[in-house]
């Protein structure tokens, strides 16, 4: 099979058969480079801020493992994302970024992986779901399903990952076995090669791991450079042994390059600026502590000698190392200019990660809904929850409905009661969907595995099945239990008003969920506007009794339209209310005369129906629009 996998030898450390994917054309190979590259964050008023990384070049080779190192702050994780092409919006690069000699562009999504130091994973869902799952968001449906389900066997025996194919990735008590740290690692690396990366950017893969769950990681980054495949790993503290497996090293410190050659290299690089590492000192250590240091000590780290890190650097742009970066950069451009670099790969490439729209969408509302299957605190808790208060209050109102003067109130307290149901709870809870979600959005939006309104639109759609289940058990559960008007119409505009009560009310919970950065601060602005919703649903005080400086209220209330719409299906059409016992000037005779108590009108229904859809739709505007710009601002 052309896209199979090749089996190579059983790895030492580690028992697993790194069997490169055969689709890596070596060829044709991809080299990356960076030339006066300068990353400074955006200025802010009386402040000038200092680069993050400052005129720095370099390339990286094919097929090459690299370790990039230096002390904290210097600018490893952003060299890494500017290079990946998962650049902040709040950053300003200048200066010479080039892959083949293409100016670094999106195309970068589709040639190249990133794996981050923690790991976010949808919950409930098991590893090989995630696989196929990622490999459908990743390839589209251009690759047959056969071929992912192969490709995914293939990987799964490749990363170790078969025995815990059926555990799930994460989730709360009573779930069981999930994955550990290690295995979510590999997961990371096995999601990654799904696409066939030219280039894997690694930030810190190691942290966190023990010993020989760190040798299996570098094993695995080693066997894909076999294919071709770049890898850039951040990495801090490596044991010696695993420290000689990278084939190049890259020092940064304070956002300037202290070397990048081979680590013997480094190390004789240090030793001719008079800092030598002592025999049986950690390599690694030795080369972060130098760039550290202002002043080394003398002791077991060093021996001699006292350097500053700029100095270092000054040193290496000076050295033969630094030219021999300088020579290939230089090879580069002149075989750009010279018309023979292979950017055709790359534009090829490029539109093979062209995905269909409502593909994408589709598996996206795949993974939703088997989350809220898997977890049932989610989604069916919460039918069973709306079927006990339906009992309730459809038992409490039994007796209650009847065509007398005291039925009248029974009758809108329970249409308050249906509508205020299907307001409150469903709008709460919709607050917390997106922050808890947002993490991994951001993530593998970065990624350009789906876009913002494909992200909103599949979390909607995954939620509305559940939403019509819940809101037609509750309705048709009070509204036989209270006999309200037994007649088709009055029951099926009182279900559907409900219904789109409901959806509008989750859409104004996602608008808050969104437009605010945490639930605190949208439960704080939420709560005002749930008084606005009670006083102008019709059943407290008559609507245009209201002053005329806040006749706009009702207008944003969906339970004024909902209150009236299902009214309208109960009183219109009544002819006769009993009187007894009643004082004339009060009695309502009929229906109508009911309506106009509470500034309802019959002739209002479909008014009532539109305000409820152009509500959900605009709610849901502005959500999907405080989304993005949230997104963009992070």
């Amino acid at each position: 099979m052309g896209r199979g996998l090749l089996a190579n030898s059983a790895l030492a450390s580690g028992g697993y058969h790194l069997m490169p994917l055969a689709v890596t054309d070596d060829s044709n190979p991809v080299t990356l480079f960076w030339q006066n590259l300068t990353v400074t964050p955006h200025q802010k008023a009386h402040c000038r801020p200092q680069p993050v990384l400052n005129d720095i070049s370099g390339t990286l080779q094919p097929g090459t493992l690299v370790a990039l190192m230096g002390p904290s702050g210097a600018g490893k994780t952003t060299l890494m994302s500017t290079l990946a092409y998962r650049k902040c919006d709040k950053m300003t690069i200048t200066g010479d970024v080039r892959v083949n000699g293409c100016p670094l562009g999106p195309y970068m999504y589709n040639i190249s992986g990133y794996i981050y130091q923690d790991e976010l994973l949808p919950e409930s869902i098991t590893v090989r779901e995630h696989l196929e799952l990622m490999a459908n968001l990743k390839l589209g449906k251009q690759v047959p399903t056969d071929e992912k389900r192969t490709m995914i066997a293939e990987i799964l025996s490749m990363t170790g990952l078969e025995k815990c194919a059926g555990t799930r990735l994460v989730g709360g008590a009573g779930i069981g076995k999930t994955l550990s740290g290690g295995e979510k690692k590999r997961l990371a690396f096995a999601v990654e090669m799904l696409s066939r990366p030219r280039f894997l950017f690694c930030d810190e893969p190691t942290t966190g791991l023990d010993s020989y769950s760190a040798r299996q990681l570098v094993a695995m980054m080693k066997g894909l450079t076999r294919r071709g495949t770049t890898v850039l790993c951040s990495i801090h503290q490596p044991a010696e042994d695993l420290f000689r497996e990278f084939d190049s090293v890259i020092l940064l410190t304070g956002g300037r390059t202290g070397f990048i050659g081979a680590p013997q290299e480094a190390v004789e690089f240090f030793r001719l600026q008079g800092l030598e590492c002592d025999a049986g000192y950690n390599t690694a250590d030795f080369l972060v502590k130098a760039l550290a240091t202002s002043v080394p000590t003398k002791g077991n780290s060093f021996t001699t000698g006292a350097l500053c890190p700029n100095t270092i650097c000054n040193c290496y742009e000076a050295s033969e190392a630094a030219q021999r970066q300088e020579a290939l950069i230089s090879a580069e451009q002149y075989r750009t200019a010279t018309g023979r670099q292979n950017s055709l790969l790359l534009k090829q490439l490029a539109t093979d990660g062209n995905r269909c729209w409502f593909y994408t969408l589709l598996w996206l509302v795949y993974r939703n809904l088997l989350q809220s299957h898997r977890n049932p605190k989610l989604q069916y808790f919460k039918v069973i929850q709306r079927v006990a208060i339906a009992l309730l209050v459809g038992l409490c109102f039994s007796d209650a409905i009847e065509m007398t003067q005291k039925g009248i109130q029974a009758m809108q307290g329970i249409i308050f009661l249906i509508v205020s149901e299907n307001t409150f709870l469903p709008m709460y809870a919709a607050l917390s969907h997106f922050p808890e979600s947002f993490p991994l959005f951001q993530r593998e939006k970065k990624a350009n595995l789906y876009s913002t309104t494909q992200f909103y639109l599949a979390h909607i759609l995954s939620m509305s099945p559940f939403v019509l289940l819940e809101t037609c058990a509750f309705i048709l559960i009070v509204y036989f239990l209270a006999n309200l008007r037994p007649t088709l119409l009055g029951l099926l505009v009182t279900v559907v008003v409900s219904v789109l009560v409901m959806n509008v009310s989750i859409a104004c919970g996602c608008f808050f969920s969104t437009l605010f950065p945490s639930i605190a601060s949208a439960m704080s602005y939420l709560v005002p506007f749930d008084y606005i919703l009670m006083i102008t649903s019709g059943i407290f005080i008559k609507i245009w009794s209201m002053p005329t400086y806040l006749r706009w209220m009702p207008f944003i209330s969906w339970m004024m339209f909902a209150s009236e719409a299902i009214s309208i299906a109960q009183w219109d059409g009544v002819k006769s209310i009993e009187c007894s016992n009643i004082i004339p000037s009060v009695c309502l005779h009929n229906g109508e005369q009911v309506l106009e108590q509470y500034s309802f009108s019959s002739t209002h229904l479909r008014t009532d129906f539109l305000a409820l859809v152009g509500q959900y739709f605009i709610y849901h505007t502005l959500a999907l629009l405080c989304l993005a710009k949230r997104v963009s601002s992070t």
